[in-house]
Order: structure tokens, then sequence, then C-alpha cells
């Protein structure tokens, strides 16, 4: 498992992360947020009579992030339907996150997680969920797949990173207030049924390695994140896919060939059978992974297939800010012309 899996399996859990971990904190936000601008990665996909705009997002963000290009807002302001991973804001998505962690994210009565683990990898856990000041008596009781996610979550709040800042949630919300047609590729139930379903041996191995390479996996959530804002597919794809494809290629099947080629048979169908619009919001990973992303299946079924955003026509990789993507920048250009991106 590379430094970065810990991010490819997390941020793919888009109502694990909009709902949180159970027990993840809240970080207090900072008085004043640096200013980030992002483009994110964005493909165009047509026939004859429809237009479909894939955008690659982000599950937990910081707060005050821009990421709202000319192209994105265009996208869904456009479009008839709105496609999303599953409806995280739903009424119910909370209750049944919980009751499913509840029966399916802790050990038998009296089952410890300290038990499963040598010496070594115990202590460990026990150092990070120190350092991310979770209650090790929480932890000690689940089942790895949940410590797993936990332990990754916490972190990425720890980092500034709100859950309720996610690119899914607001466009959600948006989405929803604009009226617009919403459909929704997964259940929660589905979503989180990609963990608690694992085989006990890969459950624990999740786990182990994450705790042995905690401090690699952590440093490597930052150009991770970056290399999602500045639109670099390639980047995404080597952080988030490769270490999958190569070393736990069953978690890569489950995780995203499976999920991958049922989304593009649902857009293909709507593709075919009616016109149109629409937009399709899922995690970036889905849309990087080479020849089993989104963007390649539905290529592969004949439909034209194009990277889009804020400089169409440009080379794979394009989303690169056109203005200031900093404070500093921002402050030396404030006289000058807003470049047009």
């Amino acid at each position: 498992m590379s430094r970065t899996m810990i991010w490819s399996a997390a941020a793919m859990i888009a109502a694990f992360a909009a709902t949180g971990a159970a027990t993840a904190q809240e970080a207090a936000p900072s008085a004043e947020p640096p200013v980030q601008l992002a483009t994110p990665p964005m493909w165009r996909i047509a026939d004859a009579d429809s237009e479909f705009i894939l955008l690659g997002t982000f599950h937990i963000l910081p707060p005050g992030l821009n990421w709202r290009t000319d192209s994105l807002n265009h996208a869904l302001a456009s479009a008839g339907t709105v496609y999303f991973e599953i409806d995280s804001a739903a009424p119910d998505t909370q209750a049944i996150a919980t009751r499913v962690t509840m029966l399916e994210g802790y050990n038998p009565q009296g089952a410890l997680l300290t038990a499963m683990l040598d010496d070594v990898d115990a202590q460990k856990l026990r150092d990070i969920s120190s350092d991310l000041d979770l209650p090790f008596a929480a932890i000690d009781p689940m089942r790895p797949w949940f410590a797993f996610l936990t332990l990754s979550v916490q972190f990425i709040v720890d980092q500034g990173f709100a859950p309720g800042a996610g690119l899914d949630t607001i466009l959600l919300s948006e989405a929803r207030g604009l009226g617009k047609e919403l459909v929704f590729f997964e259940s929660i139930e589905e979503q989180l049924a990609l963990f608690t379903d694992l085989p006990p041996e890969t459950e624990k191995a999740l786990l182990v390695l994450t705790l042995r390479d905690w401090e690699n996996q952590t440093a490597a959530f930052a150009p991770l994140y970056d290399a999602w804002r500045t639109g670099d597919v390639d980047a995404i794809d080597v952080m988030m896919n490769d270490a999958m494809r190569d070393q736990a290629p069953e978690v890569y099947e489950r995780l995203m060939v499976h999920r991958n080629k049922a989304w593009a048979e649902t857009l293909a169908k709507a593709l075919d059978e009616g016109s149109g619009a629409a937009l399709v919001a899922v995690g970036a990973g889905h849309l990087t992974s080479g020849a089993d992303s989104v963007p390649a299946l539905l290529a592969a079924k004949g439909y034209e297939v194009s990277r889009y955003g804020d400089r169409a026509g440009a080379a794979a990789n394009d989303n690169v800010p056109t203005y200031p993507t900093s404070i500093d920048a921002i402050l030396e250009t404030e006289a000058e012309p807003t470049p047009t991106p």
C-alpha cells in the first residue's frame, strides 16, 4: 500500500466524509483562512443530442475555498439533471450511517483491536489516536475498517477541512434548491458495505498498513489535495489509484472498477435514451483511473469525450488557474486587470 492509499479509500466514501466519523471532532476554524482557488478536473461527454459534464470532486474541503469556475457554474446552470454518488443530505442518511456503524463497526463484546495487533502496531494505534485527540477507549473496540476510516477522517478534519464544506455537499444543496432533477448512483448502505463486507484479513491489513506508514501517508495528503485543486489528473491517478492497482487489486476492483462500470452504464443509458445537458459530480479518483475511469469507459462506448474547463481545448491537465492562487499573488496583481479564464 502506498503512502496515499489511505486517502484513496477514505476520500471515495462520500457519505462517510459528509456525515463524519462517529468520533470525529470538527477543528476550530481559523480566524483568517488563507485564500485558495481551485479548478477541479472536468470532462465533456457528448453524443448527437446530449452533453454531460463530469466533475471530479473532493469530498471534504477547507471552508472558503473558491472552486466556482465559470465553466462549472455554466455546467450547473445548463444541467437539467445532476448526478451524485449518494444523497448525503437525505434526512435519514446520518441515521442509517450511525446504525450501520453501530451494528457493523464494532467487534463482538469484549473483543479489542489491541488484541488483534502485535505490540508495536497496538502502540502505534494508541499514539495516533492520542495525536488526533481521539479517546482510545472509543477506538479499541472498533472493527479495523471503522478505525481506519475514523483515523483518516479525523486527520483531514484536523487539517482545517470540514465535511460541510465538501464540494458535493454544497453542490447538492444548490442543485436541489434550483429544482434540478437529482440522480444518485448508490445508497449509503451500498457505500458503507464496500468496507463492512471486506474479508477479515483484508480489513485488518488495511488498518495495519495504515498504522505502519502513517507519517508518510499523512505527509502525502497535501500533495493529493493540491493535485485536485489544480486539476492535475495524472498526479491524482498516480497518487490515488496506482497503489491500489498494483498492491491491492481486490480493493481496487471493489472500490473503483466495479463502481465505475456501473456508473458508466447508467450514464450511457441516459445519453442514449434522453437529450439535453447534465452534470455528474463524483469523486475525482473515479474519473482519473486510466482505462478504468468513467470517461474512458464512455469513450470506449463511442461517445465524444474531452477535457472541459476554463481553458477548454488545451491538453489534459489543463485546469490550472489563470488567476492568482494566494493572498500575496492577489495583492501583487490587484491593480492589474483580472485575467479572463
